[in-house]
Formats: C-alpha cells, sequence, structure tokens
C-alpha cells in the first residue's frame, strides 16, 4: 500500500516538473512518445508474458488488440502532433478589427488515469500517450486485478520515459481513494458505471473534469442480409475476443426471425473455425477472477436454450465461448452488461423488426456501441437516426476501435468524452481562446456615451 505521505510527494514532484514548463516543447512530447513505442518493440515479449500472466492471453491477441494496438496509435500521433499543437485561426467580428483570433491547445497540467484489467497494457498506456502528446504530467493507476502488467508497468515505464513527468501508482480500491483526494487537473477513468459515480463526486470536490469511458449492453442487429456467414464471423470475433470481457463487445443479438436459425448455424461454424471445438476451445483469453467467473456461471440456467458451448471450469477460469436462445426478454442476462463469453440471440418476430429492435434497445440504458448487419442502406439510416449509442457501425463490429481517426467514447451511461488520436489530444488539452489586438489603432465607435447615430451603427456591426 502506498501511504498518503508517499502519495502526496509523488503528486508533488509532478506538478513542480509541470510548473518547470519542461513538457511544453513539442521534442519533449516526442521523445517520450517515441520511447515509449521503442519500448513495446523491444519488451513485447515481456509484455506477452505478464499479459498471459494475468489473462492468460494468447499471443496473437496480446499483439493484436495490445500492444500493435498501442505502436499503431503512438505512430499516428507522432506524424500528426505538430499540427494538433498548432494555434488555430478563427474568424474575427468586423467591431473588433484589427483584432485576430485564434484557439491554442495548451496542456490541462497534472493527469490522473485510473485504468482497468481486461485490456490492462492498451487501456493504461492509450489515455497515457494523449496527456504525454498533450503536454501534461500523468499519474497512472493501473488494475490491481492485473497484478503482473500493474508491477511492469511500475518498474519499467519510469525507466523508459522522463520519470520527473510520468508516475505509477499501485494498489487498490484504499488507494484510489486516497488519490482522489487530491486536486487533478483532469482524469481519465475506464471501467464499470458504478465505480465512476464514485470517481466523478470525488472530481466534483475539485471541479476537476472527467473523462468516464464506461460500457453497456451494446446490441447487435441482424436483418436483410445475405452474407450471413461474414456476418457471423465478424460478430464471433468481437464478441468472442478477450473472452468476452471488452466494453464494446456485441452484448446480444436482435436476429430477424427468418434469419435466426441460418445465423446460428453460421455463428457455430465461426467459433469453432476461430477459437476450436464446441466444450474444448483452443487457447483463449480467461475470466479475470474467481467472483466474475462466478457471476457469468449464475446467468445460466434460467431457463434459457444453450445452442453452443456452456463449459465452464473454475479451477481454470475457463469459459467456453456460449450461445444461448432467449424467449424471455428479463432473463437474468438481459439485465445487465455481460462482459463475458455468453452471447443471447432474440428473435423479431413483428412485421417491422427495425421499430421492433429498436423499442428493445431502448428499454436498456445507453449502449457504447450499436453494431447493424444488414445489406440495407435504408436500415442503417433508420437505426443511426433513433438510437443513441457511442459508436455506430454497420456490417462489422468492434473495427472502428482500430481507426485512430475515430473518436472513441460512450454517450449518457456509456460514458462521457472521447480518446485515440486527436480526440485523445483533444481530450487532455484545453482549448484556450486567444484574442490579439493592436493599440495603434482604436475605434471610438465602441465607447460611450452613445449617440443615437453611433448606436445604430454599433449594433448594426454587433449583427
Amino acid at each position: 500500500m502506498e501511504g498518503v505521505v508517499y502519495m502526496e510527494e509523488i503528486v508533488g514532484k509532478l506538478r513542480s516538473f509541470f510548473a518547470s514548463g519542461e513538457t511544453l516543447p513539442l521534442a519533449w512530447r516526442k521523445t517520450q512518445l517515441e520511447a515509449l513505442r521503442d519500448m513495446l518493440t523491444r519488451e513485447s515479449k515481456a509484455l506477452e508474458a505478464v499479459l498471459h500472466e494475468d489473462l492468460g492471453k494468447p499471443s496473437h491477441e496480446s499483439w493484436l488488440t495490445e500492444i500493435g494496438f498501442m505502436q499503431h496509435e503512438i505512430s499516428h500521433v507522432l506524424k500528426h502532433l505538430s499540427n494538433w499543437m498548432k494555434p488555430r485561426r478563427v474568424p474575427t467580428p468586423f467591431f473588433l478589427s484589427p483584432a485576430k483570433s485564434r484557439l491554442c491547445p495548451i496542456p490541462r497540467g497534472l493527469a490522473l488515469v485510473i485504468s482497468p484489467w481486461n485490456y490492462p497494457l492498451q487501456l493504461t498506456l492509450s489515455p497515457l500517450v494523449a496527456s504525454l502528446a498533450a503536454g501534461n504530467v500523468t499519474l497512472l493507476k493501473p488494475s490491481e486485478y492485473a497484478p503482473a502488467t500493474s508491477r511492469w508497468l511500475h518498474d519499467n515505464l519510469p525507466r523508459c520515459l522522463d520519470a520527473r513527468g510520468v508516475a505509477v501508482i499501485e494498489g487498490a480500491a484504499q488507494e484510489t481513494q486516497a488519490l482522489l483526494t487530491h486536486p487533478f487537473d483532469i482524469i481519465f477513468f475506464t471501467g464499470s458505471g458504478q465505480i465512476a459515480r464514485h470517481i466523478a463526486r470525488a472530481a466534483a470536490e475539485h471541479l476537476t473534469p472527467t473523462v468516464l469511458e464506461l460500457g453497456g449492453k451494446s446490441p447487435c442487429v441482424v436483418m436483410h442480409t445475405q452474407h450471413l456467414e461474414t456476418a457471423a464471423r465478424r460478430i464471433a470475433f468481437a464478441k468472442f475476443i478477450n473472452a468476452g470481457q471488452t466494453c464494446v463487445a456485441p452484448d446480444y443479438i436482435l436476429v430477424e426471425e427468418k434469419l435466426k436459425e441460418p445465423l446460428i448455424e453460421a455463428l457455430k461454424r465461426a467459433i469453432i473455425e476461430q477459437f476450436g471445438p464446441e466444450n474444448a476451445p483452443r487457447a483463449m483469453t480467461r475470466i479475470i477472477h474467481r467472483r466474475h467467473f462466478e457471476r457469468l456461471a449464475s446467468l445460466l440456467g434460467h431457463g434459457e436454450t444453450c445452442l453452443f458451448g456452456g463449459k465452464h471450469e473454475i479451477d481454470s477460469l475457463r469459459f467456453s465461448p456460449t450461445l444461448i436462445g432467449l424467449t424471455d426478454p428479463n432473463h437474468p442476462v438481459m439485465q445487465e452488461e455481460i462482459f463475458g463469453p455468453i452471447l443471447p440471440i432474440l428473435s423479431l418476430t413483428s412485421s417491422d423488426a427495425m421499430a421492433e429492435a429498436m423499442t428493445r434497445i431502448a428499454i436498456h440504458p445507453t449502449p457504447l456501441a450499436c453494431y447493424l448487419f444488414s445489406d440495407s442502406k435504408q436500415d442503417y439510416q433508420r437505426l443511426q437516426k433513433h438510437v443513441q449509442a457511442g459508436g455506430m457501425v454497420h456490417n462489422d463490429a468492434l473495427m472502428h476501435l482500430s481507426n485512430v481517426h475515430l473518436p472513441f467514447g460512450g454517450i449518457g451511461t456509456s460514458g462521457h468524452g472521447a480518446s485515440h488520436g486527436e480526440a485523445g489530444f483533444l481530450a487532455f488539452s484545453h482549448l484556450q481562446s486567444n484574442l490579439l489586438n493592436t493599440l495603434s489603432i482604436d475605434m471610438p465607435l465602441r465607447y460611450p456615451p452613445y449617440s443615437p447615430r453611433t448606436w445604430r451603427w454599433l449594433k448594426r456591426l454587433m449583427r
């Protein structure tokens, strides 16, 4: 446990370094980002090892979703950072002539990043990249549920980066609560809505802005398509990678009745192709800990039909990809985000399947993502217009995260603020308004007293 005095010392040192101004130049920011990218390349095997220790992640998943993912994001930021940092000219009203106006991104100061266990490397480093790019100093709090990754970051990040500007504190809920008593300039949290509410309350005490990346029951609607095999492959990949422990994994499927059986068969083939036989899958990420495993297991056995999989072993924390058929929309599995390898499938039986789908989606809190598989652009336009979601994807799932040009974030109960690419840079920056005037020219019209004539002119100029 990190003592309160020790935390105060770390926070104080980070603030002092920020006050020195050394984080402001482009050169410092690029040096940190390049060092971080080099570390990911140099230490890839060590990182694969700690990710396997924490979650049993296969090496290909570690690279696709964590190591390689971050290398790509850092390269993108390095390519565009100098342009993002430049002041941006904006129009100036005529009555302010000859002044010029601009927006200047400046760092917020001291950032706190609280990261989760499901992607313990990516979801710690991605906000760190954005914070460094914006010129902040950063305090990282990795998840205690991924202890090997947390320890590795604690021991190695300060060696590879400027330790005056980046620090890592380990611990559990007690340490997080102690951290939140300190005033930060921005808090970036990824995790559950329940914990986010505690963080938001603590942040409010210091008027600290927050970026909250949460979750929700992300729906997957399937209708009006002749490409079920492709749809099934994409859904299976998005749902069962990382054993379903992904905030934007398809949480449940709403499928047009006539497509239900063909889709189920296509999903079975896709799962076997990607993850192995029904009850003896190839190496998959395991469930993070016993309590989460027991919660997932408790969602089964309430009248659902097991269509595929269902095998789970508590000793190994392995849970097979599982498809279940539901007729009851009030089944326990539909009451909260599943966050595991269980995929419920429900039929759309109405003559207007899209209207039925939208009604069912509206029952749940605002999702982080909404997926539609359909050959109809009109279906997508209708869903996109009427369903609120952090992200909307047509004929794919999960992959919008891999486009660094797309902001990633939630709306309503799925969070607020955005990250990735320029959106992350802006989240950790303050867009400072600049008005630059001259003293060599002055417009008497602006000053009182105003005659009726000057008042008429002034009102015209200000329209």
